[in-house]
């Protein structure tokens, strides 16, 4: 017989299967666990993902629908530049009502005044877009007041979180829009998996008769922020001089305090001096720390942070498009808003008003590049098709001027076939680098003390940096390299105090005869220089006119070359006196620039234009000779009137010296036959000088005896100014 098992051992046996399913129901239990979570998590990521989806594909459809309508308003078919992965192409507008987006979806004006001036359209069902917009595809159903089955809707104040749309109420910060934002919600466009978003209605099928069923819907409102005031870039600091803000070249002096709903700059919250401080940290070097209560503090403790930011300002090269690289003692840098979600919390830390956000935006800024085109000539079309031909060559389309090859530009950049040419607008601040006395890299840079006098041979330098800002590296930049760059001149080597530059272009190796066109700059592979700018800007048909009889090749008034003025038939002579006159309204001394070209074998001079008298009448006085005493000889004599064109002018104007240059003749007695070069009473002026005395150019006036070097009797000594004794008239 078989041994009967103890019940112990029988007991043990049951504990331990108990155990083991104990366990393995716990490893169950748990697994079960585990995968509903990840099943959730699985589902949640899965209808994250078809969202996300769902939303690409929305925002792919609006600016689809957008550049499309940019595509049917334009010129057809579209310019194209450049080759296989290089291709540029540009559109140019039919009409100028084309130039902005169609405007669909918003509530009607009140009295002209729009009420939600930002928004530009929304999803709405029955869109009557005016062409060449495109419909939203919406329905009639509205996401606000029509809920869904589960009861969702997206409410009129979720609409308005970023505070484009005027407020309800401007004393509190809830982001309720204005009233006439009711009824002007937008409606929901309905995705279906077959046809994408598409104007669905119930029951909806498609061309096989099969259902269509919605897996996605979306509701959207584009708003404008172009006329915006960049928050990146908008506001000044406490201890900005009138001088400095009253610029006004940069939306960095826009005066915050002047908005409808002001950011205050007083008192205790000093909101700009806040924001400034934060911003522009790198470049203000604050000593004290944001956001602590004293942090603005630093713009009413010294003048030093207001003035550099100024200078910040002044000196930016690239376009606000980024922060200016400055680093703080401490390490911190320049910083910006990239998003408007940043600016909004940045507002409740400053707590600046929040109904001053629907005119603040952080990505308004500018490309700082070039957009000009001709007008179209009254009763003319433009014949988009031939824009590269001669025609249009001298004033062209920016935009249709495109770099035909690679090259290096000046700021070291390669050029890429089929961008722009003109790539960047010129920086006028490169004017300082051209001095009376050549190339600013070869002046002396006075120190800021002791200050030096307007008489100073030095004082351009000091002005420039001491007064106006501009950085020491900025002026050792002004070699003869990069002036010729820039601006195509040279100046002579060891050549004296206002002696004439030389116009050469960037890339020529003697005198120019003209300045080229767009067209040839981009045949020489390089970028235009400031003086071909100028002659693409501005009409060619308002350059080089003389006083020729119409109809003839005469230069001069009818009679003749009594008063021959050739130069001014010259555009090149024209385009070369406006830009020194630039120069000279930029520079700080005197002294007119002198610019030389040589059109057609000889040298001819272009001059610019400074804050001094000039010759503003010249016309003839004839009649008996009053040293005749038989009365029987004709005397001339040329009447030169004096007038300093500048209104501003200084009370009292220095000595003023006239020069005459090129052949030039000062005849004295006015009643000879024979212009005699060996008589006495020949003078030649070439290169002589003569001075007036001090006087007061403000309104144009004959000369008088006041103005004579030498006490002399009329009609004046040579190398002299006296008054004309009045001829008798016969």
């Amino acid at each position: 017989m078989r041994p009967s098992l103890s019940h112990s051992r029988r007991g043990a046996a049951l504990i331990i299967v108990l155990a083991f399913v104990v366990l393995l129901t716990g490893l169950s239990v748990a697994y079960f666990s585990r995968s509903v979570t990840d099943r959730q998590i699985a589902h949640g990521s899965f209808n994250q993902s078809n969202a996300d989806q769902l939303a690409s594909s929305a925002v792919a459809i609006i600016i689809g629908d957008l550049r499309q309508e940019i595509a049917n308003g334009s010129v057809n078919p579209p310019r194209t530049f450049g080759a296989g992965s290089t291709v540029s192409t540009v559109y140019t507008p039919k009409t100028n009502a084309n130039m902005l987006p169609m405007r669909s979806g918003k509530p009607p004006p009140a009295g002209g005044v729009d009420p939600i001036p930002n928004l530009v359209r929304r999803s709405v069902a029955n869109d009557a877009i005016t062409a060449p917009g495109l419909p939203s595809r919406a329905i009639g159903v509205n996401s606000t007041t029509n809920p869904s089955a589960n009861g969702r809707s997206v409410t009129k104040a979720r609409w308005n979180k970023h505070y484009l749309i005027p407020k309800a109420s401007a004393l509190d910060d809830t982001t309720e829009p204005r009233a006439e934002f009711d009824g002007f919600t937008p409606d929901w466009v309905m995705m279906t998996a077959e046809q994408g978003a598409t104007l669905l209605s119930a029951p909806s099928r498609d061309a096989n008769n099969t259902p269509v069923t919605p897996v996605g819907r979306y509701a959207y409102a584009v708003y404008d922020e172009g006329a915006l005031l960049d928050i990146n870039v908008a506001g000044y600091p406490t201890g900005t001089t009138t001088t400095q803000a009253g610029r006004r070249g940069s939306v960095a002096f826009a005066n915050l305090e002047e908005l409808p709903s002001k950011i205050e700059n007083s008192s205790s919250p000093w909101q700009i001096d806040r924001l400034v401080g934060w911003r522009n940290y790198g470049a203000t070097q604050p000593s004290n720390n944001f956001p602590d209560a004293n942090f603005a503090a630093n713009f009413r403790a010294s003048s030093a942070p207001a003035l550099a930011y100024w200078k910040s300002v002044t000196n930016n090269r690239n376009g606000f498009l980024t922060v200016s690289g400055a680093v703080a003692a401490n390490g911190r840098t320049d910083q910006m808003f990239l998003t408007r979600q940043q600016l909004i919390a940045f507002r409740k830390t400053t707590d600046f008003s929040s109904n001053a956000l629907q005119y603040l935006t952080t990505f308004s800024r500018e490309s700082n590049s070039p957009s000009f085109s001709p007008s179209t000539p009254s009763g003319s079309t433009i014949d988009y098709a031939n824009l590269s031909t001669a025609a249009t060559a001298v004033n062209p389309n920016f935009l249709l001027r495109r770099a035909e090859t690679a090259f290096t530009r000046f700021d070291g950049s390669t050029a890429v076939v089929g961008e722009p040419l003109v790539k960047t607008r010129f920086p006028l601040s490169r004017l300082t680098w051209i001095t009376y006395k050549g190339p600013s890299v070869l002046r002396t840079l006075p120190p800021q003390s002791p200050t030096l006098s307007v008489t100073d041979a030095d004082y351009d330098m000091w002005a420039l940096q001491w007064i106006y800002g501009v950085p020491a590296s900025y002026l050792q930049a002004g070699t003869a390299a990069n002036i010729k760059a820039c601006f195509g001149l040279t100046y002579p080597v060891g050549g004296a105090a206002g002696s004439p530059w030389t116009y050469m272009n960037p890339s020529g190796a003697a005198v120019a005869t003209r300045i080229l066109r767009l067209d040839e700059v981009a045949a020489a592979k390089r970028e235009p220089d400031f003086f071909e700018l100028l002659q693409a800007t501005i009409s060619s048909g308002s350059l080089g006119q003389n006083t020729a009889v119409p109809g003839s090749s005469t230069s001069g008034v009818t009679g003749g070359n009594v008063f021959p003025d050739i130069h001014m038939s010259n555009t090149t002579h024209h385009l070369l006196s406006i830009g020194a006159a630039i120069i000279d309204q930029a520079d700080p001394d005197s002294i007119p620039t002198r610019i030389q070209f040589n059109p057609a074998g000889t040298a001819w001079t272009a001059f610019g234009v400074e804050s001094l008298p000039y010759i503003t009448q010249l016309y003839p006085i004839a009649g008996t000779s009053p040293n005749d005493a038989t009365n029987k000889k004709w005397a001339t004599y040329l009447l030169f009137q004096l007038w300093n064109p500048h209104q501003n002018a200084a009370a009292s104007t220095p000595a003023v010296r006239l020069r005459l240059d090129g052949t030039v003749g000062l005849f004295q007695g006015g009643n000879g036959e024979v212009w005699n070069t060996g008589s006495t009473a020949f003078v030649n002026a070439t290169g002589k000088s003569i001075t007036l005395n001090p006087a007061l150019f403000v309104n144009p006036s004959p000369l008088t005896t006041g103005n004579v070097t030498t006490a002399v009797t009329a009609p004046g000594m040579e190398e002299t100014f006296s008054q004309l004794v009045a001829p008798v008239v016969p």
